[in-house]
């Protein structure tokens, strides 16, 4: 099937991940009996030692955004490129994998490293193409080892996803997952909540606890006020910087002034034009998915902005045009034309996969319009 796939050999005597957490639950168990036991028999010691077990334990592995964060740092454009959105590097950091070589991604649990390479050939045709990205997808869940807390939780959110998109968010449950041992965990959360739901989830369920940017996009209050308030508070401090540094502005790329135009009723572009606060370029940047790569955002010797994208991790600068004050009026305007150039452009500064331009992935062949029109569409609310 052109899949190159290593993998680490199975240990016979390692549990599973549902064993593994059943056996990690009667331990809880007991500490909770031990705290009740010593507290009635005045034992402070004994107490103070099994709270502090309880108060050690951890979110769940697969909804630590810090580790994920890690995870999708390792993907880079020249070792992981040209992949379909269903496989993206956003897809493979929530499913637990890293980028270590060209093509090839590794599991990051200690009882797993389990190894995938990814490649396709340049003379398949379409079908094959996604065919072959239906298996990898799939690769993404089953490659893990059976002990590997990430399998059993990519291959339940495969399920929801793939449940959603025939159901239209009628999300059945089977019986075997109802008599499983899984502790009610993000998933069981996410399938409580499609039940009987109209509701079109626009961001993947085990996207949601990762990145706090996924909020806007994910906004059903009336007035959009979710989303104005997150783009507020990052043009705000986008406005910060460009009033010490100054820039020399950021272009409407002629695709947002059509969708404004077109379908938003707003030829004008007025709805980056709503804050009080900030310029209309902080507003744009922010709305479009930037903020600031550091609290100063100082760009080392560049003299601007630098800008990242908490999504698809892109950076980029806001260029100023300062310092010109001995220049000659054609040279400032040289230097000006110079640095619009070479400045950040709003959707095209993006990473390819990035869910500000190209939505998320919705089945292999499929996916959701891109985020900066949901979020236009929240603020004209």
């Amino acid at each position: 099937d052109g899949v190159d796939k290593l993998c680490l050999v199975d240990m016979p005597t390692m549990k599973t991940a549902d064993e593994l957490i059943a056996s990690v639950d009667a331990t809880l168990d007991g500490w909770r009996v031990a705290l009740d036991s010593s507290l009635s028999q005045g034992n402070e010691t004994l107490a103070l030692e099994a709270a502090a077990a309880a108060d050690n334990k951890k979110t769940y592995l697969w909804e630590d955004s810090d580790l994920y964060f890690k995870r999708l740092a390792t993907f880079k454009p020249d070792t992981y490129f040209a992949k379909p959105l269903a496989i993206s590097p956003l897809v493979c950091a929530a499913f637990g994998w890293e980028n270590v070589g060209r093509d090839i991604t590794k599991c990051t649990h200690e009882q797993c490293k389990a190894t995938l390479c990814i490649k396709f050939h340049p003379a398949l045709d379409k079908e094959s193409h996604a065919n072959l990205c239906a298996k990898y997808l799939n690769l993404l869940a089953s490659s893990h080892k059976d002990v590997c807390p990430f399998q059993s939780f990519a291959k339940r959110s495969l399920k929801v996803m793939e449940r959603k998109s025939k159901t239209n968010n009628a999300v059945i449950i089977d019986l075997e997952e109802e008599n499983s041992y899984e502790p009610e965990g993000l998933m069981d959360r996410v399938e409580s909540a499609l039940k009987c739901s109209t509701v079109d989830l626009y961001v993947p369920p085990y996207m949601l606890p990762l990145c706090i940017e996924t909020k806007r996009f994910e906004d059903f209050t009336g007035d959009g006020s979710v989303t104005k308030q997150s783009v507020e508070e990052g043009a705000l401090r986008i406005q910060r910087q460009i009033d010490a540094k100054g820039a020399v502005g950021v272009e409407m790329p002629d695709v947002v002034s059509t969708y404004c135009l077109e379908v938003l009723s707003d030829p004008n572009t007025e709805l980056f034009d709503k804050s009080e606060n900030c310029s209309r370029d902080a507003y744009m940047l922010s709305a479009f998915g930037w903020s600031l790569c550091n609290e100063d955002g100082s760009a080392g010797n560049v003299m601007g902005v630098m800008l990242k994208c908490n999504l698809c991790l892109s950076k980029s600068i806001l260029a100023s045009a300062a310092p010109m004050n001995a220049e000659s009026p054609k040279k400032k305007k040289r230097r000006i034309d110079t640095l619009k150039e070479a400045n950040i452009k709003v959707l095209e500064s993006h990473r390819a996969y990035c869910p500000n331009v190209s939505g998320f992935a919705r089945g292999v062949s499929d996916q959701s319009k891109p985020g900066w029109k949901v979020v236009l569409s929240n603020l004209r609310k």
